[in-house]
């Protein structure tokens, strides 16, 4: 029967009790072994997945966190059976995983999500720059200069930009140092940037309270989203995948 494929972890980690995936009902979860690792699976029941079945995925894999490290297998992975996930992933990768596991133990991921009130920030580099301030101030008393208000509209972009750049690297030198490892994803959007910190459990506490704190330095002009702790996603250091030679047709995604 295919299986739904959530993530790896030790041969050694408990099984899991009363957990259910994806799927309508629920699937119960269960560890699939071979040698010194496992991966968690459930029936695939489902054929088609929707968003409360990601939420089921992300909650699996956080509580499976609880006793031991986790390597995350990309949400909608689906092995044709056990034997599947054994000979495809599990016996070929054993020595990767085992070692990224290992790498991982005791160490969570706490995302940070960084959005601005557009409008506030506009307002905030047109008035730190004094160029901008003149340019705007002669736009107005000219409805008609089109290129002077698509200038304006340039150098705007670029200011958000920078100060973007300068609120990331407010967080990342409040936040990085309590983390082993950290990463930034900026949006197409100026105003939105996410960071990734890998972070060791017993420092959660210490993260937390700097995380306070810059927030309320940055202000309610900011809005702070903290989600954690979850598995390593942007730690893994290589994707776990079938192998390029898999049938086609045995695995979907």
């Amino acid at each position: 029967m295919p299986v739904q494929v959530y993530g790896l972890v030790r041969a050694g980690h408990p099984d899991p009790r009363d957990l259910t995936g994806v799927g309508e009902p629920p699937a119960a979860v269960r560890l699939v072994r071979s040698g010194e690792v496992a991966a968690v699976v459930s029936d695939a029941t489902a054929t088609e997945l929707h968003e409360t079945d990601a939420v089921a995925y992300l909650d699996v894999l956080t509580a499976l966190l609880r006793d031991g490290p986790v390597l995350p297998v990309r949400f909608g992975t689906v092995a044709p059976d056990e034997d599947a996930v054994r000979e495809e992933i599990l016996d070929p990768d054993a020595e990767f995983v085992a070692g990224r596991l290992d790498e991982l133990d005791g160490l969570v991921e706490l995302r940070v999500e960084v959005s601005a009130d557009e409008e506030a920030e506009i307002r905030r580099v047109v008035a730190d720059s004094p160029r901008l301030r003149d340019l705007v101030a002669r736009a107005r008393g000219n409805g008609q200069a089109l290129d002077l208000r698509i200038g304006i509209g340039e150098e705007i972009s670029h200011a958000l930009d920078a100060r973007r750049a300068e609120i990331n690297d407010r967080i990342v030198d409040r936040l990085g140092p309590l983390a082993v490892s950290y990463g930034v994803r900026l949006s197409d959007d100026v105003t939105r940037s996410s960071h990734a910190f890998l972070v060791a459990a017993e420092r959660l506490r210490d993260f937390d309270e700097a995380l306070e704190q810059v927030r309320a330095e940055l202000g309610e002009d900011y809005d702070l989203e903290y989600v954690g702790p979850i598995p390593a996603f942007d730690f893994i250091g290589g994707e776990i995948r079938p192998p390029s030679e898999a049938p086609a047709g045995r695995w979907s995604w």
